[in-house]
């Protein structure tokens, strides 16, 4: 969320409240729970310590504002008791944490969704060998897309990242093993 739309919002829940503490609370209890609430909500906006500094400025600043209508004297010394103050300062510590883990959470969200992106690139530049290919049964050659010939070591070097050593396997050499050419050399 932008500065500017943060600061309306914030600017316009301040004001809200203040309203309500002007217009509506004086015929009825007091709403000291809206100010636990826009505590919460700032706190969720611009932190723990934005929090903690309006809870400074949020109780003599509502009891200053209920000291203009007549409000029960009990509603004075609850919005300073150690007990309100204190749960003032849990919701903003609570709201605030609650928003920094929210921040990391969409942080790693998104390089979660970049890693994937990357993967998924990657994954779509692989090329799959499929279909059915032409081998020469004799010297094992492969026909290749263009009409030539190729070993189908190289043909599966060219196509793949594949690489090729040579070597005869057991069945190969038992095979070999009586052909006089071969032991003579």
């Amino acid at each position: 969320m932008n500065k500017f739309v943060k600061m309306l919002m914030a600017g316009a829940v301040t004001t809200g409240y203040f309203l309500i503490l002007r217009y509506v609370a004086p015929s009825r209890e007091p709403y000291f729970i809206l100010g636990i609430g826009l505590i919460g909500y700032m706190a969720w906006l611009y932190g723990v310590a934005a929090g903690l500094a309006l809870t400074l400025f949020m109780t003599p600043l509502t009891i200053y504002i209920y000291d203009q209508f007549e409000v029960s004297i009990s509603y004075d010394g609850f919005a300073y008791s150690p007990v309100y103050i204190a749960l003032e300062i849990l919701v903003a510590a609570t709201m605030g944490r609650l928003r920094n883990k929210t921040i990391q959470f969409s942080k790693k969200e998104t390089d979660l969704m970049n890693v994937n992106e990357s993967l998924q690139t990657a994954l779509s530049r692989v090329r799959e060998m499929g279909g059915i290919h032409s081998l020469c049964t004799s010297c094992k050659s492969i026909l290749d897309d263009d009409g030539s010939w190729t070993k189908i070591d190289s043909y599966l070097k060219d196509k793949t990242k594949a690489e090729f050593s040579h070597g005869i396997c057991p069945d190969c050499a038992r095979k070999y093993e009586n052909t006089p050419e071969l032991n003579a050399g």
